[in-house]
């Protein structure tokens, strides 16, 4: 057997810390943002995280930047010291307990640690451990390995350590361990779950711990019909006395290993009977696992539970507080091995290892080791022929390798497996495998290979051969060898000649169509490999080869449906966010067909790049050249690809175009001349001054049709920004930069102006948030409203004005040479003072109508001189944001006034301030009038209780403008929102979003539904948005 090289203990803390991040409110979410964007605060020598990446970023997102940027328990501590900072002290002291838990839990036991004394063992516990050891042994023996198959390891001490560390007994008073292993398909995981068991049975591990381990199946548990757990139990007893009454008078001294749960269907398959108080009650085996992974059958048991990735994620939301535990499977250091010891050859050994380095997902795929053997293997029939030229072509593609094993496989097979008459079983055993991907069906039992009419002989061939193996402990089943042979012969069912497809409902097109559509939105993750080895069967070669080696025909047009797909996509926009856009880069790249690339990237109208590897790299190359009609381009190389020495040992001079610098100095060419690309997004990527040079020259080109431009988190320079300042006074049709997060304190802003003589400056949307600007720079700025005639929106956010720096941008806000129309200003460390000048500003502007000013301490006396502005009938301020802005209930009698008066103002949001009631109050009075022309009104985290319904009901009943109602973060009741429901029961109402806690939406969830029903467009958000582009802040 195989063993794996490692284990990586990781419990459920992942998990654990998510849910702390999707706890928070978008205010605390974004307070725990901009926390990490303060050196203090993070582990010492850590880099910030750019906030290009941050800004947008959901829990989700959050967590995985936390994870890059501060590996393993540090993820914890960052989070923890962040915590701290926003003064949550019940998390905080929630996660320090989960800390200390986490350094009790999955830690490695000392191999020296005596376990606990072992308890006399009765006859028939020998007798059970002996039976026990004989069924590992079976299982054993009945799977079968290459002959030339490498075995690099066999069990050591260490792994004896590891065993033993994993099951380690947890602290007094903790609840019992569930452990989850898990891991990519044949890593071995299940040779490590079986391991464990057979040491128990030899007596080497855990006997003074466990008095009995259960080995349970998966793919056995699938097969059986209803079953009592007694039962289930008995199955591997050796005679018919099972002592259940002793299993449960010792329930912590049990251990039960489930080995690949994601065969067997579970569903909520829960029990209303009480837990474990029925051993003998007989249920479907789902129901009994379901019950067992609950802990409801035997709560004080120890589990240990293996799954791949899919069947993990969803075992994490299914078993109580899991320790997992990830299986890496073979190391860098054992693949580089395994290959230097089954090519033979040290020196073609080492250059194949380094032309393999360049395909990630090769060595990836080598982490399991039939894989490995499978991927080494195709290599050395490459190599056959010769060895120069093979290596001279790079990194070899899977399918290629794939693609040549199998062929020699057959070529040495029986006739039976290659004659013409074979055809119609190649179909059928390629059409199981697809369907079976589209099932998450592994194991096929004889009733399957029966209704695809697969011959005993036929599948007997594919046996020998090792594509198949028998399931030990499923009689008449069979499996693929490993996960990546189903992978291959599903993506061969696509390519063979034939109409029917494998599901049998839709015609074969079209059942590819539609897996092509899930594929690249991630839907099926047994997916992924089956659609890389699909279009690597596009190659008309590996056609050729494959057509002559199974005796079936190819058929001729898949390369044409391809196309139609692609056209189908970019006429239905399609091609969305959740479009894997480097996935389909990575499989083009996989038919080595530039034709074909470049006709189905005709059709691609955007692409979203993540650039994590050399490989990535690669296909990027290899596709962005092929893009016409490519319109939206978001381009980010990480800093450990850019850091990386590409050239160093990659044995040619062509790696070293393959640079990250180079690719994106070689962008430039892709500007120049290309008027469909209109949006680039180069953020949070390290843009020097001689990458830049490149890129920004063709600004200025005539031929350039790029129009929006962000360049956020890119460590740009004083030079680099002038240079660019420079380019775009030439002859630029950019209409939208974002320069967001980088500094920009020493940058001479006036540059931007429109130079004399020249032609017009098209700049009208300006981004410079958090760009380290103080009052010294608005001098610049003020002189840019002025000289940049078509600027109407402008982003300051984040940066440190003052009230200085303010007044010196009023200056030129009230000259009617300014065409400002929205400025933010939020959080610049404003104070009353500069709503003084900002007053004046509004009086005197008539293009101004958008104001952000939130997170800025402003307070009452800061909102009563805005409001003298807005009082007046002249204003023409259509939007304002004061929302953590430090006002109460004064601050709210002020704007009522206003509000008297204004007949512009539409978007009104006050939220995150002691507002209260009678605040609220204040502004009900005016909101009901007929003159006010409010839309939409944000009251998130105002204080606010149920006495504010009744007066919030009257406005819903008499008001005929307002649409939307924050009202989130407030603690209403239900008897308050019970109130607020009655004028929405009426067709005169207007509201049509509004945002409750989710508890609260609960409750009126059944009114909502009779509303909709009576055609209301009325919508209850627990997580408020804007909808309406208009109401966006534009950036």
């Amino acid at each position: 057997m195989a063993s794996p090289a490692g284990i990586s203990g990781h419990d459920g803390a992942r998990d654990q810390l998510l849910s702390h991040l999707r706890g928070l409110d978008p205010w605390q979410l974004e307070d725990f943002k901009l926390a990490l964007q303060c050196p203090e605060l993070l582990p010492e020598g850590a880099r910030r995280i750019p906030w290009a990446d941050l800004r947008a970023a959901g829990p989700a997102d959050l967590l995985c930047l936390l994870e890059e940027r501060f590996p393993g328990r540090r993820t914890w501590e960052a989070a923890l010291r962040v915590f701290e900072d926003l003064r949550l002290s019940s998390l905080c002291e929630q996660m320090r307990a989960e800390l200390h838990e986490m350094s009790q839990v999955c830690r490695l036991q000392d191999p020296n640690q005596e376990e606990p004394e072992t308890v006399e063992e009765t006859a028939h516990r020998r007798r059970y451990r002996e039976r026990l050891r004989t069924r590992i042994l079976a299982l054993w023996d009945c799977t079968p390995w290459p002959e030339d198959h490498i075995y690099l390891r066999h069990v050591t001490q260490r792994e004896h350590a590891e065993l033993q560390g994993l099951l380690r007994p947890r602290g007094a008073g903790a609840p019992p361990l569930t452990m989850l292993l898990e891991g990519a398909a044949g890593v071995g995981k299940t040779t490590l779950a079986t391991k464990l068991v057979l040491h128990w049975a030899e007596g080497v591990l855990f006997r003074g711990r466990f008095s009995y381990v259960f080995y349970i199946s998966g793919h056995r548990l699938a097969k059986l019909g209803d079953i009592s757990f007694a039962g289930l139990l008995a199955l591997d007893w050796p005679d018919s006395q099972v002592p259940v009454e002793e299993f449960r008078a010792h329930p912590e001294r049990l251990l039960f290993v489930i080995d690949g749960a994601e065969e067997v269907t579970l569903g909520s398959k829960g029990s209303a009977s009480r837990p474990g108080a029925d051993w003998y009650q007989e249920l479907p085996a789902a129901s009994i696992l379901f019950r067992l992974l609950k802990k409801e059958l035997v709560p004080e048991a120890t589990l240990l539970v293996t799954a791949g990735p899919p069947g993990g994620r969803a075992l994490r939301g299914l078993l109580l507080r899991p320790c997992r535990v990830g299986i890496p499977g073979f190391t860098e250091g054992d693949r580089r091995e395994y290959l230097r010891r089954f090519l033979g050859d040290p020196d073609v050994a080492e250059e194949a290892w380094r032309r393999m380095r360049g395909s990630e997902t090769l060595v990836r795929l080598c982490a399991a080791p039939l894989a490995c053997w499978a991927v080494c293997a195709g290599l050395k029939r490459q190599l056959a022929g010769s060895p120069a030229s093979a290596l001279a072509l790079g990194a070899p593609t899977p399918t290629s390798l794939y693609a040549r094993l199998f062929c020699s496989l057959l070529a040495g097979a029986e006739p039976g497996l290659r004659t013409g008459s074979s055809a119609g079983q190649w179909r059928a055993f390629c059409s199981l495998a697809a369907e079976g991907l589209w099932l998450a069906a592994f194991t096929f039992a004889g009733d399957a290979l029966e209704r695809w009419r697969l011959e005993a002989p036929f599948i007997d061939g594919l046996l020998r051969l090792q594509i198949l193996r028998r399931v030990s402990d499923c009689e008449h089943c069979v499996t693929f060898a490993h996960r990546s042979f189903q992978e291959f012969f599903g993506a061969l069912f696509y390519v063979l000649w034939g109409a029917r497809g494998s599901l049998g409902g839709v015609p074969r097109h079209q059942e590819m169509r539609r897996w092509l559509n899930h594929a690249f939105a991630d839907a099926n993750p047994y997916w992924r490999q089956m659609v890389r080895f699909f279009f690597g069967l596009l190659g008309t070669d590996l056609a050729r080869q494959l057509e002559e080696a199974v005796g079936c025909r190819m058929s001729p047009g898949v390369a044409d449906e391809v196309l139609d797909w692609a056209e189908e996509l970019e006429r239905c926009g399609a091609v969305s966010g959740r479009f894997d856009f480097l996935w389909l880069f990575q499989c083009l790249h996989e038919t080595q067909d530039e034709n074909l690339a470049r006709r189905v990237l005709n059709h691609l109208p955007v692409a979203d790049l993540d650039i994590q590897g050399c490989e990535h790299l690669r296909v990027s190359s290899f596709c962005l050249k092929h893009c016409p009609k490519l319109r939206k381009l978001r381009l980010s190389v990480s800093r450990r690809v850019l850091e990386k020495k590409w050239t160093s040992g990659l044995g040619t001079p062509d790696w070293k175009s393959m640079a990250p610098v180079e690719g994106l100095r070689k962008l430039g060419l892709l500007l120049r001349g290309d008027r469909h690309l209109t949006h680039l997004d180069l953020s949070s990527n390290s843009l020097d001054a001689a990458v830049s040079r490149g890129v920004f020259r063709m600004l200025g080109h005539s031929a350039c049709g790029l129009k929006y431009l962000w360049l956020e988190s890119c460590g740009l320079s004083t030079e680099v920004c002038h240079q660019l300042f420079t380019e775009l006074g030439r002859n630029s049709s950019l209409s939208f930069l974002s320069l967001a997060d980088n500094d920009l304190s020493h940058v001479e802003l006036a540059r931007l102006r429109e130079p004399p003589g020249t032609a017009t400056c098209a700049l009208k949307e300006l981004s410079l948030e958090k760009g380290n600007l103080s009052a010294a720079a608005c001098e610049d700025l003020a002189s840019l409203l002025t000289s940049t005639p078509r600027l109407t929106r402008l982003c300051l956010g984040l940066n440190p004005l003052g009230d200085e720096g303010v007044q010196l941008l009023c200056g030129s806000l009230t000259r009617p040479e300014c065409v400002l129309q929205r400025l933010e200003l939020w959080c610049c460390r404003l104070s009353t003072p500069s709503c003084r000048h900002l007053s004046d500003a509004l009086l005197r502007s008539r293009s101004l109508t958008h104001l952000n000013l939130r997170r800025n301490s402003l307070g009452d006396g800061g909102v009563k001189l805005l409001s003298s502005a807005l009082g007046r009938a002249d204003c023409a301020l259509q939007s304002l944001n004061l929302s953590h802005c430090s006002l109460t209930v004064a601050g709210c009698r002020e704007l009522a006034h206003a509000l008297k008066c204004n007949g512009h103002l539409k978007i009104l949001d006050v939220g995150n301030n002691d507002v209260q009631d009678e605040g609220l109050k204040e502004l009900c009075r005016v909101l009901k009038s007929p003159s006010c022309v409010l839309q939409t009104l944000g009251l998130e985290k105002c204080s606010l209780t149920a006495a504010c319904c009744q007066p919030l009901s009257s406005v819903l009943r008499s008001s005929k403008s307002l649409e939307n109602l924050n009202l989130l973060g407030n603690d209403l009741g239900p008897d308050g929102v019970s109130r607020l429901w009655m004028p929405l029961r009426k067709s005169t109402c207007k509201l049509r979003k509004l945002g409750l806690e989710k508890d609260l939406c609960s409750v009126v969830s059944a009114e909502l539904e009779k509303l909709h029903e009576k055609g209301c467009f009325l919508r209850v958000k627990s997580q408020w948005d804007f909808n309406d582009p208009e109401e966006r802040w534009w950036w």
